[in-house]
């Protein structure tokens, strides 16, 4: 008996079919190809872009916050410095007493140094400036031997290392003939660091 040989469908399609059929099949793997590799290639290159982006606008933010927090510490070391700047000119002292006999003891050098006599001190009343005090002492001075001996006092107790104001000046002169010779009283006021900034300042 002979063996009987069946024809595969593959092997029943004409020429013309199977052409289609290679060319549908080529067209589906193109689709395939496109989908799972060229679409999946684009898509991973813009979640890459896009967070390349997201990394450059942090780290221009880290760049600003750098900048920000160098322009605060440089202000802030200027403003240390204006502190420590005005700290330099008040009194010295813990008490309004010792304030006081700070002032009275540059107010003494700086009278000898231009020639003028003081003829007594006065305690005034310390005045309380939120985190600073107003320390008041006045002066009576003798008869003056020149103005600008007296002038230049005047200007050596505004213009020294100390934060100092007159701020108050009396002054006569008793000899007409000679208006040269002046006498009278100033006070003079000195700031010092408050220590005890919510209770009032009492004079000793």
């Amino acid at each position: 008996m002979k063996p009987i040989y069946r024809k595969s469908s593959w092997g029943k399609l004409k020429g013309r079919k199977k052409n289609l059929l290679l060319f549908l099949m080529a067209a589906v793997l193109v689709v395939v190809i496109y989908e799972f590799g060229v679409v999946a290639l684009v898509e991973s290159e813009r979640k890459v872009r896009d967070e390349l982006a997201l990394k450059g606008k942090m780290l221009g933010r880290y760049d600003e916050f750098v900048k920000m927090e160098k322009d605060i510490e440089q202000e802030l070391g200027q403003v240390e410095g204006q502190v420590e700047a005005i700290q330099a000119k008040l009194l010295p002292g813990e008490t309004p007493q010792i304030m006081a006999a700070s002032l009275q003891e540059m107010l003494k050098k700086t009278s000898e140094k231009n020639g003028i006599q003081i003829r007594s001190f006065r305690i005034g009343e310390p005045k309380e400036l939120n985190f600073f005090l107003r320390v008041p002492v006045i002066i009576e001075i003798n008869p003056t031997k020149s103005m600008s001996s007296l002038t230049y006092f005047l200007y050596d107790i505004e213009n020294g290392e100390k934060l100092l104001v007159i701020s108050d000046l009396n002054l006569t002169a008793p000899n007409m003939r000679n208006p040269t010779e002046v006498q009278g009283n100033l006070t003079v006021t000195g700031f010092a660091r408050n220590n005890q900034p919510k209770g009032k300042a009492k004079e000793g």
